[in-house]
């Protein structure tokens, strides 16, 4: 496997994309379907009919169908996109194993980037650079490797 721009990038996508939907999974669960209620009108038994309205509520059987099976497909794509997530993580252990000992630097900052998904700062911090530095070369190894 080759480390690219493109495969981080979908990579980082994908862990936004299992965000959303357990949030949107959190969302459901947390807010039940609300009842429809509706006003009819009618009368009283006795005479003299008189008008009066009554208030019947009661929950949408087709909505709360639609729902649960929204709720299930998001669970199943969650599944999904989290074992993708879970096997481009570990393709990025891999390659990362093969750099050889003069890359022990690189190694180490995309390890803390993409498997740990540390910040730039986070990162910075640790090793005693500034930001862009490590932004840097994170740019400059990703550039060598695309070349070949």
């Amino acid at each position: 496997m080759k480390l690219t721009r493109e495969y981080l990038a979908t990579y980082t996508y994908l862990e936004s994309e299992i965000k959303r939907l357990r949030r949107r999974i959190k969302y459901y669960e947390n807010n039940p379907l609300t009842s429809e209620y509706g006003i009819v009108k009618g009368s009283l038994k006795q005479f003299p009919f008189t008008e009066c309205h009554f208030v019947v509520s009661g929950a949408n059987v087709k909505s709360n169908e639609e729902r649960e099976k929204m709720v299930r497909q998001l669970l199943i794509d969650l599944k999904g996109n989290e074992q993708l997530f879970e096997d481009m993580k570990l393709e990025i252990e891999c390659f990362l194993e093969n750099l050889g000992p003069e890359q022990v630097e690189i190694k180490q900052i995309l390890y803390y980037r993409y498997v740990e998904r540390w910040s730039y700062d986070e990162i910075a911090k640790e090793m005693s650079y500034d930001r862009t530095t490590i932004q840097k070369k994170i740019e400059k190894n990703l550039n060598s490797i695309e070349k070949y």
